[in-house]
């Protein structure tokens, strides 16, 4: 139900600091939201410097960029919230200040999502929605929430 792309340029993240960041999302994400951990999935795609651009210029620093896509249906105190304990997840993670880290919450309507075989549920019809799941793909997430 959430993706989140962390674009990344100018630094490296190490296999160990990409495994805690995107720890740190999913729990955040399912603490704010309420929703399971196993509908956060977490992507990083690393930029070289010299294809990013603001205002135009040449980045001269390192960055990242965090796009959420999240379910429509979230209070704008929900996703300020999110928001702001991302940055700081972020910020401990990378070890860059808050002026290099730019995130954004993108919402899509459920019936415009599929994941795991099945159009997703509106905010806080999960449960039913997972009822209807085969068994197989059940005990899955239910292993992926563990």
């Amino acid at each position: 139900m959430a993706t989140y792309t962390v674009n990344y340029a100018g630094f490296s993240l190490t296999t160990h600091q990409r495994f805690t960041v995107a720890k740190a999302i999913t729990k955040i994400h399912a603490d704010i939201t309420g929703a399971e951990a196993y509908f956060a999935q977490v992507i990083f795609k690393q930029l070289d410097l010299h294809d990013c651009f603001i205002g135009g210029v040449l980045l001269d620093e390192p960055h990242l960029f965090l796009s959420g896509q999240i379910r429509n249906g979230r209070s704008e105190q929900m996703k300020k919230q999110l928001l702001v304990e991302l940055e700081v997840a972020l910020q401990g993670a990378s070890g860059l200040a808050g002026h290099q880290i730019w995130a954004y919450i993108d919402e899509i309507t459920p019936g415009q999502m599929v994941e795991y075989g099945q159009i997703l549920p509106a905010v806080g019809d999960d449960s039913i929605w997972f009822s209807t799941l085969p068994a197989g793909i059940q005990k899955k997430l239910n292993y992926l929430n563990s």
